[in-house]
């Protein structure tokens, strides 16, 4: 499953020394807190944001997401890999 890089966000625009209301004006939200909320996490960016997004950051589209692995997906690796180790004993 892949998610938004908010981290990667936040810290290019901080990078670009672009302000919350800078960011909020530039996506065209009518107050900063509508940008805060969407980088924080709180609300989700919209798709239709996102390429614009990254082009305002300078960072590649492909950049923007990053793989979010889910507890399922980490306990089931772990089970594969304790279960490859246990055979290889």
């Amino acid at each position: 499953m892949y998610q938004v890089n908010l981290e990667l966000i936040k810290e290019r625009r901080k990078t670009k020394g672009y302000s919350l209301k800078k960011m909020s004006d530039l996506m065209g939200f009518n107050d900063k807190a509508k940008y805060y909320r969407r980088e924080t996490g709180e609300y989700n960016f919209k798709p239709e944001e996102l390429p614009y997004l990254a082009k305002l950051l300078d960072i590649p589209l492909a950049k923007i997401f990053t793989h979010k692995v889910s507890k399922i997906e980490t306990s089931d690796k772990e089970r594969r890999n304790t279960k490859w180790h246990d055979k290889k004993k």
